[in-house]
């Protein structure tokens, strides 16, 4: 099987934030807005780590420092930034440490040392 060179890697934050809905008392389904809040604020810290350690190849912030809500692919992140996508953002994602106010960042920080060969 071939792997896809350039394949996604990260979708946008708002079609991840957009898939957390419960049902209502009613019997709706609607978005859970505490759990969309928490999701939002993990992915936006995720992205600007890996900005601010140079992990990424392209700028995710506009000319005003907006974030562009955008798909990532294997081609976006330096090879420091895809072995940490690979190795240490799924756990951290899944942990408690990414959804604190804000966001504990200490898993990917002690990641990328690792990758890096530096002691933390």
């Amino acid at each position: 099987m071939k792997v896809q060179e350039n394949h996604s890697v990260w979708g946008s934050i708002e079609s991840l934030v957009d898939a957390y809905k419960i049902m209502d008392v009613d019997g709706n389904i609607v978005p859970d807005v505490e759990a969309q809040a928490a999701v939002k604020r993990a992915l936006t810290a995720r992205v600007e780590f890996f900005h601010n350690n140079k992990l990424l190849k392209i700028n995710p912030f506009d000319e005003k420092g907006v974030l562009v809500d955008r798909q990532y692919f294997r081609n976006d992140f330096t090879e420091e930034g895809y072995e940490l996508c690979r190795q240490k953002v799924p756990a951290w994602l899944k942990s408690k440490a990414s959804s604190k106010l804000p966001p504990d960042m200490k898993i990917l920080e002690k990641g990328l040392a690792d990758i890096r060969g530096e002691k933390k």
